[in-house]
C-alpha cells in the first residue's frame, strides 16, 4: 500500500499566507501632524492663488486705467491744433487760445445764413447744410423744434431775409466759443412784405477736429433764438 508523501515529508516549509493586519503597517500616532500638514499646506496653496489673482486684477486694473489715461490724452492733444484754412490745400494749425475771433465770426454768419434766410423752395436743403454742422444732440432737438416753421413756410410761401446787426464772441480754454448776434429778420409772402422782427441768436461753437466736406472746423453744441425784447429782458434780471 502507497503512501501519499506530504511537505512535511518532502522536507518543504510551508509559507504562511495570512494578510498581514493594516493595523501592523500603520503608525497611527503620526496622523494628526500629517492632517496639520496637508490642511497648511492647502491653505498656503490657496492664500498664493488668492494673492496671485488680485495682483492680476490690479496689474490689470492700472493697464487699462493707463490706456485710457493715454487715450484722453492724445484726444487733448489733437483737440490743441485744427486746419483753419478752409478751400485752400496748404493748412495752418491753431489752438484753441489763438484762434481769431474773425474766424469765428465768419462761421457763425455762415450759419445764421442757413439757419436765417430761407425761403418754401430751399428751407430743407438750408437746414440739411446747416445740420452737417451740429452736434447729433442738437441736430435731433433741431428737428423737432423747427418742424412747425418748416410746415408754415411751405404752406404760406413765406420767406425770410436776416441782416447782422452786433455780433460779440467770448472764448474759454477748452475750445468753446459763445456767440451772440443780435438780428433783423424781415418776412416776405407772395412778394409781399409781411414786417420785421429784432431777434437775439446765441450759439455755443466748439472746435473741432477736420473732417472732408466741411468748410468750418466748428461744431454748434446749443443753438437757440428769441425775440430781442424777451432777450433785453432776462438780460436785465440776470443782473
Amino acid at each position: 500500500m502507497s503512501t501519499c508523501l506530504g511537505p512535511k515529508e518532502k522536507k518543504f516549509q510551508r509559507k504562511n499566507t495570512k494578510p498581514p493586519s493594516n493595523n501592523e503597517s500603520l503608525d497611527l500616532t503620526k496622523l494628526p501632524q500629517y492632517i496639520s500638514y496637508k490642511a497648511a499646506l492647502v491653505k498656503e496653496k490657496s492664500t498664493l492663488k488668492l494673492t496671485f489673482l488680485s495682483l492680476l486684477l490690479v496689474q490689470s486694473a492700472f493697464v487699462i486705467a493707463s490706456r485710457i489715461e493715454v487715450s484722453n490724452l492724445q484726444g487733448k492733444l489733437r483737440m490743441k491744433e485744427y486746419i483753419l484754412a478752409p478751400g485752400v490745400m496748404d493748412f495752418t494749425t491753431a489752438s484753441p487760445q489763438t484762434v481769431p475771433d474773425r474766424y469765428i465770426a465768419n462761421a457763425a454768419g455762415d450759419f445764421l445764413s442757413m439757419l436765417g434766410n430761407v425761403s418754401a423752395s430751399n428751407i430743407k436743403d438750408q437746414y440739411e447744410r446747416l445740420k452737417v454742422f451740429m452736434s447729433d444732440k442738437l441736430r435731433i432737438q433741431f428737428d423737432q423744434e423747427t418742424a412747425d416753421w418748416v410746415h408754415q413756410v411751405k404752406l404760406e410761401n413765406i420767406s425770410q431775409l436776416v441782416s447782422i446787426k452786433k455780433t460779440s464772441i467770448t472764448s474759454n480754454e477748452e475750445g468753446f466759443y459763445k456767440v451772440t448776434s443780435h438780428i433783423r429778420a424781415e418776412f416776405y409772402s407772395h412778394n409781399q412784405h409781411l414786417g420785421h422782427e429784432d431777434q437775439v441768436i446765441e450759439m455755443t461753437l466748439k472746435l473741432v477736429p477736420p473732417e472732408s466736406g466741411k468748410r468750418w472746423y466748428l461744431q454748434i453744441t446749443t443753438l437757440s433764438w428769441q425775440k430781442a425784447k424777451t432777450f433785453n429782458t432776462k438780460s436785465n434780471l440776470e443782473k
